[in-house]
């Protein structure tokens, strides 16, 4: 019991600070304000002619909403608030868990899921091509470096886990 408390709350813990990191605690670029931009009239002056509405009345009340470019680093954020999510899940599966293969086999998926979360910012999806950039001294950083935490617990409970079963 001690064993599967000490692993998942780590594991519950670690994937609570990958989530937050690149969004509250060391955050990536934001993503660009919304533009409020009118539609082109003329395709919409000819339509609203055709159904009897005057031009002034139909562009009025039309707007769309256009965002610039969003950086990489933003879809880097996204993409480990689901590994975070992924992380936390196993975390609660490995308290609920009661057999000790079960467990190493959660520890071994978890071990792989640290290693997705540490490409995502380096080789899948990367961050900001600036070097001064907030997300390169920061979000990155940070990211690997929880990547690698995760990547210790679960070599950590795999090794124990493993050892405790062969004393059986």
């Amino acid at each position: 019991m001690k064993n599967r408390l000490i692993s998942s709350s780590t594991l519950i813990i670690i994937g609570v600070l990958i989530i937050l990191f690149p969004l509250y605690i060391l955050p990536v670029c934001p993503p660009p304000e919304s533009v409020v931009t009118p539609v082109d009239t003329m395709s919409h002056s000819m339509s609203n002619a055709m159904n009897g509405v005057s031009g002034e009345l139909a562009h009025s009340g039309h707007m769309h909403a256009s965002t610039g470019k969003i950086m990489k680093c933003f879809w880097t954020a996204r993409a480990e608030i689901g590994i975070g999510c992924l992380v936390i899940a196993v975390g609660a599966l490995l308290l609920i868990s009661r057999t000790a293969f079960v467990r190493i086999g959660l520890s071994m998926a978890t071990a792989c899921i640290s290693l997705l979360a540490a490409a995502i910012p380096t080789i899948l999806i990367g961050v900001c091509s600036n070097e001064m950039m907030r997300c390169n001294m920061g979000s990155k950083p940070a990211l690997v470096l929880l990547s690698g935490l995760l990547f210790i617990a679960s070599a950590v409970n795999i090794y124990y886990l493993n050892k405790k079963t062969k004393n059986r």
